[in-house]
C-alpha cells in the first residue's frame, strides 16, 4: 500500500506542476530514503487522488507500522511536512516565479502561489473541507458563520509529549519568517514546505504568505520581517490601501493592537487579507456626508463602522489617521465608553480596506477595551451569556460579519437538538447551553427543520456577539452622538 500511495502522491504533484516527470526518479529515491524503504523496479500504476493527504494518510499509517514514526497526530504532521518538503522548491525559486508571472499578471500570480501551497499540503484543504459554513439572515444583511473543524484537537499522546517538551524561542512566534522551512518539533508545527513572498511597504520588507488554516478563499497574512508588536499609525493605513494596490482583487485589514479587541496575535506586526466579500460591505449608511474629495458613511452594523471612500489613498490615509487620533481621546460616560483609565489607552481602530475599479474604501471599526466589575473581560467584549457560543476575542475577520466558531460546537448542538425534539436533557458538558435551549425551544415549530433552525439560531447568537462589542449601540440616542462625533472630527 505505501508504495502505491507513494506513486500517487508523486503523479498529484507532476499533475499540479509542483515537479516535472524529469524529477519522478530524484523525488521517488528522496522519499524512499526519508522511509528507510528498500528500492523496487516495480513499475506501479498511479492511480488520482483529490488531495496530497489521500497519499500521506497510507505513508504515514504504514510508516507507524515500520516503526518510522510514532502514532501521535504531532508526529504524524511534522513527518508528512518533512515528506512534502522534498516536492518544494527553494525560497527563491518560489519567489521569482511568482515575481515573473507578476510582472505579466497580478491575478494570475497569485492564484499560482495559492495552488502551489495548497498543492505542497501546506494549506491543509482536506482538513479545512470539514469546517461547516452556512449564513444567517439579521437586520444587518447575512451573516457568515463558520464552525472551525480544520484544525485537529490534540490526542492524549500530543499532549503527553507537549507536556515532556522542552520550550524553544526559535522562532520567537508563528509568525516570524524564521519558521520558512522550519522543521517544527513537538511544540511548534512544523513549517518545512511552508514560502514566502518578499515585498516592500513603506521602506520596509514585508512576507506575503497563505494561512495554512484558511478561513475563506485566499485567506493570506503579510507579516513584517522584524518580530515587533501589533501597532495602528499612520503607517497601517498607508500599508492596507498600497497592498490593495499591489494584490489585485484582494481586501487587506489589520486586527486593533490593543487586547481584548485585537484578535489572538499581538506580538507580531501583520495583516490578514483575501479575495473574499464579508457582510460589513453590504451594509447601509444611516448617515452620509459628502466632502470634496471624499465620503463619509456611518454603517448600519452591529460594530460602530465609520466607512471612508475617495480615490486619492494619501487623502483616506490622512483621514483615517485623523479618526484614529479623535477616537483616542473620545469619551462618554452615558454610553460607558472610556478612553483611558490609570493612564492606560482604552481605544483603537479596526482598520479594512478595499479599491474598487479605482475608488479606495476604508472600514474603520472603533473598539474600546477598558473592563469593570460587570464585565471583567471588556465592557465591549462578548458577554457572558453568549459565551457558550463564542467567548474569545472578537478581532478583524468576526467584526466584519465571518464568524469563526469553535469546533466543540458540532456535538453540543447536536445534544441541543435533541433536547428540542426529543425532550433529551442535556448532559453536564452542555448545560452551558440550557438557558439558550429552552428559549429557542419555546417557538421552535415541529415543521421546521431542525438543522436549518438550529443554524438560524446560533447566527442570531453570534450577532448578539458583535452587538456587544459595538461601542455605539443601534438606538436613536447612540446613533445622534456617534453623528456627533465625526463631525466633530471631520468640520
Amino acid at each position: 500500500m505505501m508504495y502505491q500511495a507513494i506513486e500517487n502522491l508523486i503523479a498529484y504533484e507532476i499533475k499540479h506542476n509542483v515537479i516535472t516527470k524529469r524529477d519522478y526518479t530524484y523525488v521517488k529515491n528522496q522519499i524512499y530514503q526519508l522511509l528507510d524503504l528498500p528500492m523496487k523496479n516495480d513499475v506501479l500504476e498511479a492511480k488520482d487522488i483529490q488531495y496530497p493527504a489521500q497519499a500521506l494518510e497510507i505513508i504515514l499509517d504504514e510508516a507507524y507500522k515500520i516503526g518510522r514514526i510514532q502514532n501521535s497526530q504531532i508526529e504524524r504532521d511534522l513527518f508528512d511536512s518533512k515528506l512534502m518538503n522534498i516536492f518544494a522548491d527553494k525560497p527563491s525559486v518560489v519567489e521569482s516565479i511568482f515575481q515573473q508571472k507578476y510582472k505579466e499578471n497580478k491575478r494570475d500570480a497569485t492564484l499560482w502561489y495559492y495552488h502551489y501551497v495548497q498543492s505542497l499540503n501546506y494549506i491543509r484543504m482536506e482538513r479545512i473541507a470539514k469546517n461547516k459554513a452556512f449564513t444567517t439572515s439579521t437586520p444587518f444583511g447575512d451573516l457568515q458563520i463558520t464552525i472551525n473543524l480544520s484544525k485537529p484537537e490534540k490526542d492524549p499522546k500530543s499532549i503527553m509529549l507537549q507536556a515532556k517538551a522542552e520550550h524553544t524561542q526559535y522562532p520567537s512566534c508563528v509568525l516570524c519568517v524564521e519558521n520558512e522551512g522550519f522543521s517544527g518539533n513537538l511544540i511548534r508545527d512544523s513549517r518545512q514546505q511552508h514560502r514566502l513572498i518578499q515585498l516592500t511597504l513603506n521602506q520596509e520588507h514585508w512576507y506575503f504568505q497563505y494561512s495554512p488554516y484558511i478561513y475563506f478563499n485566499e485567506h493570506a497574512i503579510v507579516i513584517n520581517e522584524k518580530h515587533r508588536p501589533m501597532k495602528i499609525d499612520m503607517k497601517t493605513f498607508e500599508n492596507l490601501l498600497s497592498l490593495v494596490d499591489q494584490f489585485e482583487g484582494y481586501f487587506f485589514g489589520s486586527n486593533a493592537d490593543l487586547p481584548i479587541v485585537g484578535g489572538s496575535i499581538l506580538y507580531h506586526d501583520h495583516y490578514q487579507g483575501g479575495v473574499h466579500t464579508f457582510p460589513i460591505e453590504h451594509a447601509t449608511p444611516f448617515y452620509t456626508e459628502l466632502k470634496e474629495t471624499y465620503q463619509i458613511d456611518l454603517l448600519n452594523w452591529p460594530l460602530s463602522t465609520v466607512k471612508l471612500t475617495s480615490s486619492n489613498k494619501e487623502e483616506l490615509s490622512n483621514k483615517a489617521y485623523q479618526l484614529l487620533n479623535a477616537w483616542k481621546t473620545y469619551e462618554n460616560k452615558d454610553l460607558d465608553i472610556v478612553c483611558d483609565k490609570d493612564d492606560i489607552r482604552h481605544h483603537t481602530i479596526t482598520p479594512i480596506a478595499t479599491k474598487e475599479r479605482g475608488v479606495y474604501h476604508m472600514y474603520l471599526i472603533l473598539r474600546d477595551n477598558h473592563t469593570n466589575d460587570e464585565h471583567p473581560l471588556g465592557v465591549f467584549h462578548p458577554h457572558e451569556d453568549v459565551w457558550h457560543i463564542k467567548k474569545e476575542n472578537i478581532g478583524l475577520i468576526e467584526a466584519v460579519g465571518l464568524g469563526i466558531l469553535p469546533g466543540r460546537l458540532i456535538n453540543e448542538l447536536e445534544a441541543v437538538k435533541k433536547y428540542i425534539i426529543l425532550d433529551k436533557p442535556l448532559e453536564q458538558a452542555y448545560v452551558k447551553h440550557q438557558v439558550w435551549a429552552n428559549e429557542i425551544k419555546s417557538f421552535y415549530d415541529k415543521k421546521q427543520d431542525i438543522d436549518l433552525f438550529i443554524n438560524q439560531q446560533v447566527g442570531l447568537r453570534f450577532l448578539r456577539v458583535l452587538n456587544d462589542c459595538g461601542v455605539f449601540k443601534q438606538k436613536a440616542k447612540d446613533k445622534d452622538d456617534m453623528i456627533s462625533f465625526i463631525k466633530g472630527v471631520f468640520a
